[in-house]
C-alpha cells in the first residue's frame, strides 16, 4: 500500500510538470500568426534612445551621406542649368585704363601727356543664333573723343535655329531632371535598405527568443531524465544525449546574439549614423507592416515599373535628348556656313573740333557702316562625316539598348510579382507547419514522459520544432522583404511611407 502511494505521487508529479511546461512552451498566437513577446537582451544605457522603424527611416532620409551627396550633385546641376540660361542673357563688360607719358628732348621743355579710356559694352546671344554687341569707347587725351560700335552676326545656314543654338541648354535641363530623379532613386534605395536592415534586426531578436525557448526545453528534458534515472525507469546513458542537446542549444544561442550585434551595426550603417551611436530599435507588428503594402495586378505592375524606374527614365531622357541632339549638332556642322554681318561705327575721331565731344557721335563726320555675307563651303570634311556616323550609331545603339532595358524591366516586374506571391504562399505553409510541429512536440514529450520513446527521439522532435519556428520566422521576414523590394521596384516606396522629394 505504501509503495502504491509513492507510485501515485510520482505520476501526479510528472503530470504537473508536463502541464506547466506545455503551457509555458507554447508561443502566443493571434490571427494565425506567431506574435513574439517584447524582449530585452540587456539593460539599455541611461543615454540610449529607442526609435521605431518609421523614425529610423526619417533619420536616414535626413542624415544618410548618400542622400546628402545626391542633393549636392543636384545643386551643381541646377547651377549648371542657370549658367546655360545665362548664356542668353545680356552680358555687360567694362574696361578702363589710364596712362601717363613723360618725354623730353634736349633743348626743349619736358612734355607730359595723360590719357584715359573707359570702354563699357553689352552683348547678346539670341536663341536663333544672332550675336549682337554694342561697345562705347571714351578716350580722353587732351580732347574727349567718344565712339560707338555695333556689330551683328546672324548665321543663316550652319548654327541657325533654336534646336542647334540651345542644344546645351536643353541638355542642362535634362541633366537637372535626371539629377532630381537620382535623388528620388537614392531615397527609395535608402528607405528600402533601412527597412530590410531593420527586419534583419527583428529577425535576429526573434531567433534568440526561439533558441532561448529551445534551451529551456532542453534543460527541462535534462531534469526530467535525471528523475527517470533516479526512479530506475531509464538508463544512465540517456543523460548524455539530453545534455548534448542543451550544449548545442546554448552554442546556437551565442551565435544568435552575435548575429544580433552585427545586424544592429548593419542597420546603423544603412541609416547613415556613427556606429557608436546609442540607438536601439523597438519591435514591430509584422502583420501590420504586411498590411501596409499591396500587390497590384501583373499588367499594372509592368506599367508601374516602366513609369517609375529611375534608370529607365534616365536612359529614355538621354536618348530623346542629348543623344538626338548630338546627331543634330553633328549634321549641322556638315552644312555650309553663311553668315550675315553688320558693322556700324560712329565717333572714334581724334583731335578737337567736330571730332571731339558728344556731338561727334551724331554729326555724321565720323561714321562707317558695312554689310557682308561670308560663305564657307566644306569640301570632303571627313572629320565632320565621322562625327555624323558616330552620332547615328550611338543613337541606334541607344534605341536598341532602351528596348532591351524595357524588356528587362518588365521581366523584373513579373519576377518581383511572382516572388511576392510565392513568398505569401510560403508563409501560409510555414504557419501550418509550425502548428503541426508544435503538436508533434507536445505528443513526443507525452510519449517521453510515459517511457514510450527515448531521449534521442525527443531531441529529434525538439530540432524539428526549432526548424519549424525558424522557418516561420524566415517566411514572415522573407515575405516582408519581398513586399519591400517589390514596392521599390514599382516606385511606390516614398508614397507608402509619405516621404516627399524636396530639391
Amino acid at each position: 500500500m505504501h509503495k502504491m502511494r509513492w507510485t501515485y505521487f510520482l505520476i501526479l508529479f510528472f503530470c504537473l510538470i508536463n502541464f506547466s511546461y506545455a503551457k509555458a512552451g507554447k508561443p502566443l498566437r493571434q490571427n494565425s500568426h506567431i506574435i513574439f513577446p517584447q524582449h530585452t537582451f540587456k539593460r539599455l544605457p541611461a543615454k540610449a534612445k529607442t526609435i521605431s522603424l518609421y523614425e529610423a527611416i526619417l533619420l536616414a532620409v535626413r542624415s544618410n551621406p548618400n542622400v546628402e551627396i545626391s542633393q549636392l550633385s543636384y545643386l551643381s546641376q541646377k547651377f549648371n542649368l542657370f549658367v546655360q540660361e545665362w548664356e542668353f542673357y545680356p552680358h555687360y563688360s567694362l574696361q578702363a585704363s589710364a596712362a601717363s607719358n613723360r618725354s623730353g628732348v634736349p633743348g626743349q621743355p619736358i612734355q607730359t601727356a595723360h590719357g584715359y579710356t573707359v570702354q563699357p559694352g553689352i552683348s547678346l546671344l539670341t536663341p536663333i543664333g544672332t550675336q549682337a554687341s554694342l561697345t562705347a569707347t571714351n578716350n580722353i587725351s587732351g580732347n574727349y573723343n567718344p565712339g560707338l560700335s555695333l556689330q551683328i552676326i546672324q548665321p543663316l545656314i550652319r548654327g541657325f535655329g533654336r534646336a542647334v543654338v540651345e542644344a546645351a541648354l536643353f541638355n542642362a535641363r535634362d541633366s537637372e531632371v535626371i539629377s532630381r530623379l537620382n535623388i528620388e532613386g537614392v531615397l527609395r534605395s535608402t528607405v528600402s535598405d533601412v527597412i530590410n536592415a531593420y527586419l534583419d534586426v527583428i529577425s535576429a531578436e526573434r531567433t534568440i527568443l526561439i533558441d532561448e525557448a529551445a534551451v529551456k526545453r532542453s534543460e527541462q528534458s535534462v531534469y526530467q531524465t535525471k528523475l527517470f534515472i533516479q526512479s530506475g525507469r531509464k538508463a544512465g546513458n540517456e543523460l548524455v544525449t539530453v545534455k548534448a542537446n542543451v550544449a548545442s542549444a546554448k552554442s546556437q544561442l551565442e551565435n544568435d546574439k552575435n548575429n544580433l550585434t552585427q545586424a544592429r551595426y548593419a542597420l546603423l550603417k544603412a541609416i547613415g549614423v556613427d556606429p557608436n551611436t546609442d540607438l536601439y530599435f523597438s519591435s514591430i507588428d509584422i502583420q501590420k507592416l504586411i498590411d501596409k503594402y499591396h500587390l497590384p495586378p501583373i499588367e499594372e505592375t509592368k506599367l508601374l515599373v516602366l513609369a517609375n524606374d529611375i534608370q529607365y527614365q534616365t536612359d529614355n531622357i538621354t536618348l530623346n535628348g542629348a543623344t538626338k541632339r548630338t546627331l543634330l549638332t553633328a549634321e549641322d556642322q556638315r552644312r555650309w556656313q553663311l553668315n550675315f554681318t553688320l558693322n556700324a561705327t560712329t565717333g572714334n575721331g581724334s583731335g578737337g573740333g567736330q571730332n571731339a565731344g558728344v556731338n561727334s557721335l551724331f554729326n555724321g563726320a565720323n561714321q562707317t557702316q558695312s554689310v557682308a555675307l561670308n560663305l564657307t563651303i566644306p569640301i570632303d570634311d571627313q572629320l565632320a562625316k565621322q562625327a555624323v556616323v558616330n552620332a547615328r550609331v550611338a543613337l541606334k545603339s541607344a534605341q536598341l539598348a532602351l528596348l532591351q532595358e524595357k524588356w528587362n524591366k518588365e521581366t523584373s516586374g513579373i519576377n518581383g510579382w511572382n516572388l511576392v506571391s510565392s513568398a505569401r504562399r510560403t508563409l501560409y505553409y510555414a504557419i501550418d507547419a509550425e502548428k503541426l510541429q508544435q503538436k508533434t512536440w507536445n505528443i513526443s514529450y507525452q510519449k517521453y514522459l510515459h517511457g514510450l520513446i527515448d531521449s534521442l527521439e525527443l531531441q529529434t522532435a525538439q530540432l524539428q520544432l526549432i526548424q519549424a519556428q525558424q522557418s516561420l520566422l524566415s517566411a514572415q521576414i522573407g515575405y516582408l522583404k519581398a513586399l519591400v523590394n517589390f514596392d521599390s521596384l514599382i516606385g511606390n516606396t516614398l508614397l507608402t511611407w509619405h516621404i516627399k522629394v524636396r530639391c
